[in-house]
């Protein structure tokens, strides 16, 4: 009788033991995450699953481009995954306030995320290339935008880089929306899906505070066939 407690013991014991390694491994170093929604589409899809770091967050670790795991800010016991378009300090053109309806957030211009080396004076001939793409897209433009600007298309992942060289107001099909920049914040980032028509994020809800990101995505292991490696 006391070979078979003892026996027992020894197992809960073992089962405590790894119980606390798994608790410990999920909740600070890293997790499974399980995609829900169309809005990181065609990057994920409902039902992907993908394997998540936690230690980066907390090592303030994150970069532009990565894809994250966040609290919603409208709704805290709600998880969201989104990509990082924005750093502490990145000034972002917007619509005057943030609407609700994603789909009238038609477009982001960027004035300090990335190098304006692409296009030079001395490229006259990819310069005015640029310039033709973007009066190419400019129905998706809302307001106006000043030369030397950035412009992140929609079309994406990943996203393409214009440079504004020169946009004139015929080109814009609603002249008079009104845009702001907006100066994400220290200790926050803007985050949008992939699925732009199709997503509520920061252009809904402004910058979000950091301390909000619950982990950063490494790969996806779900489906087998679609395996990718995102860091």
């Amino acid at each position: 009788m006391f070979k078979f407690l003892s026996k027992v013991a020894g197992i809960c014991g073992y089962v405590v033991q790894y119980g606390c390694i798994t608790h410990c491994t999920f909740e600070y170093l890293g997790d499974f995450v399980v995609c829900v929604g169309p809005s990181m589409e065609p990057t994920l899809y409902t039902n992907n699953i993908l394997i998540t770091d936690r230690v980066s967050p907390r090592m303030n670790h994150l970069q532009r481009g990565d894809i994250i795991i966040t609290k919603s800010p409208t709704n805290p016991v709600q998880h969201v995954c989104k990509r990082i378009v924005g750093m502490p300090g990145d000034r972002i053109m917007t619509k005057a306030s943030f609407n609700l309806n994603p789909l009238s957030n038609t477009y982001t211009i960027y004035t300090s995320v990335v190098s304006t080396s692409t296009t030079t004076p001395e490229e006259p001939a990819k310069t005015a290339g640029v310039e033709q793409k973007l009066r190419s897209k400019a129905d998706f433009v809302s307001g106006s935008v000043d030369a030397g600007g950035m412009a992140i298309s929609q079309i994406g992942p990943p996203r393409e880089v214009l440079r504004v060289v020169d946009v004139d107001q015929q080109h814009l099909p609603h002249p008079e929306i009104r845009t702001s920049i907006v100066t994400v914040p220290r200790g926050h980032l803007w985050i949008e899906g992939d699925n732009v028509q199709n997503s509520s994020d920061s252009r809904n809800y402004g910058p979000v505070p950091i301390g909000l990101v619950k982990s950063r995505a490494i790969c996806r292991v779900w489906p087998l066939t679609e395996f990718k490696v995102f860091v």
